[in-house]
């Protein structure tokens, strides 16, 4: 254990991976037991352990792994025989306890060096693969940045599109908008030069058909310092419109107009 009473982290890996002899496993299950810090970190290091053992390929033993297994521990009994037969001297029977313990930990710097790095690299296959998921999502943003691009330049581009420039409204101070409007396809893009609202009012762009209710295209806020900005709403195909208006609408929209006209402009 660490000076201040607590498993160190080689101990808790040890234990957590079963490699560490039985006969100094006790004191330390005891401590960890009662140590709310220890017991913790016991636990997250068994679970570590846990996940390390699904992610490898579970393959069939051999037929012969049984006699083998059996041989093997036939041949270390034989051993540890031979360590408790009579010394022939004091100095030898002094240094057999001490043969037989090294050879008891022989294994344990091994299995430590070994469960150390599998937890190094499944932690750094995390990270790798966070990264991964992180360069992923740039790759969609950019293709979607893009594609909405293309889209935008072909909208624009395209002789079935109209322009309808908006006008203040004669009751609200001076400003300005343009949105282009393609019927075939139910798109509107447009932009407006407007001043910051409250944090509980928006802006709500509406598409005023030849007959029947206003349809919203959306709402939006002006950028920093009333900066131009472009936005895109997706509306009925094949609409005859007649007018765009924007209106003053409390946040997140309504589903019919019902504020103060800013901004209008006939189709």
């Amino acid at each position: 254990m660490t000076n201040g009473g607590h498993i160190s982290a080689e101990e808790l890996t040890l234990l957590a991976v079963g490699a560490m002899p039985e006969e100094h496993c006790a004191a330390l299950r005891a401590h960890a037991a009662e140590c709310v810090d220890c017991g913790a970190k016991l636990a997250e290091a068994r679970g570590q352990a846990a996940l390390l053992a699904l992610g490898v390929a579970q393959e069939k033993p051999a037929a012969t792994i049984k006699a083998e297994l059996f041989a093997r521990i036939r041949a270390e009994r034989e051993q540890e025989e031979m360590y408790r037969w009579p010394a022939k001297s004091g100095e030898e029977a002094a240094h057999a306890p001490a043969r037989k313990s090294r050879r008891g930990w022989s294994l344990v710097p091994v299995a430590a060096a070994l469960a150390i790095a599998t937890t190094w690299e499944w932690k750094e296959n995390q990270r790798m693969a966070g990264e991964l998921a992180s360069a992923n999502h740039q790759i969609v943003k950019m293709t979607n940045e893009r594609q909405r691009a293309e889209m935008l330049v072909d909208l624009l581009s395209s002789p079935d599109t109209v322009s309808v420039r908006l006008a203040a409204a004669p009751e609200t101070q001076p400003s300005a908008g343009m949105v282009r409007y393609n019927a075939k396809r139910g798109m509107v893009v447009y932009t407006a030069e407007l001043p910051a609202l409250p944090a509980d009012k928006i802006y709500q762009m509406w598409l005023v058909p030849a007959t029947g209710a206003p349809i919203s295209a959306g709402i939006f806020a002006p950028g920093p310092h009333g900066t131009r900005q472009l936005w895109t709403a997706e509306v009925p195909m094949n609409t005859e419109v007649k007018a765009f208006a924007v209106t003053i609408e409390p946040a997140g929209g309504v589903a019919q107009p019902t504020g103060p006209k800013v901004l209008v402009g006939a189709g």
